[in-house]
């Protein structure tokens, strides 16, 4: 038996080969689809599960506690049992995070990245798969485009405020180091250069002067990275 162009084959008695079976490989379009597949459905037990427990554990006991609470948290009212509001959140939960992780996928093949527009515009997909779930095809058109821009926007600010928070991480000693100088508003110009902790040693005047710091500034962040760097290597 040998492997030969991709193909499985049986040598005979007499020599001959027989093909036994055939295979090739998943072409990247194929995974796509199948990663999609994936997470789609992945997305849509995922929130149906969630949509379960909040339904149950949150919002049913909050309707029957508040009774004067708005239409969209008084469903067990005509919905009458706490597993029929479980039910209906579970829908929704279903078809927001199978609408959000199926759309990802596709933007991630098309856009060959994650970025803040693939994630508002699954966001904004998850929204209107929401609204249907909540209201149905004929719902209101605007309580559609509502959501769905609501979703995005969230998602935005969400994606924004961890960005800036990871971009952060990289810059705890240049913040100290300028807070201690009194130079906090030129902490912009090291972010707009990329001048990251570690390249505080190696900075040079003509490199703060690319990122327009002025004259003064630049002497007191060079003494202040010298006196550092001397006191480093004395220990």
């Amino acid at each position: 038996m040998a492997i030969m162009g991709g193909e499985e084959r049986r040598v005979t008695s007499g020599g001959d080969t027989m093909e036994r079976s055939s295979w090739k490989e998943i072409s990247p379009t194929q995974y796509k689809v199948i990663e999609t597949v994936f997470m789609t459905a992945f997305g849509g037990v995922s929130g149906a599960v969630l949509g379960g427990i909040v339904g149950t554990v949150i919002m049913a006991p909050m309707a029957r506690r508040y009774p004067q609470a708005p239409a969209a948290l008084r469903r067990t009212q005509r919905m009458g049992f706490v597993n029929q509001y479980a039910r209906a959140y579970a829908l929704e939960g279903s078809a927001v995070f199978a609408a959000w992780f199926g759309i990802e996928s596709i933007m991630r093949g098309i856009r060959g990245k994650d970025d803040l527009t693939s994630r508002m515009v699954s966001a904004s997909g998850g929204g209107l798969a929401y609204s249907f779930a909540m209201k149905g095809l004929t719902g209101q058109p605007a309580h559609a485009l509502f959501t769905s821009a609501y979703y995005a926007a969230l998602s935005g600010t969400t994606a924004t405020i961890k960005s800036r928070n990871a971009q952060d991480a990289f810059y705890i000693e240049t913040k100290a180091m300028l807070s201690k100088l009194d130079l906090e508003e030129y902490e912009k110009n090291f972010k707009k250069g990329h001048l990251t902790d570690p390249t505080l040693p190696f900075l040079t005047d003509s490199v703060l002067q690319e990122v327009n710091i002025p004259p003064g500034p630049r002497l007191l962040i060079l003494d202040h990275i010298q006196r550092y760097n001397k006191m480093v290597n004395r220990k």
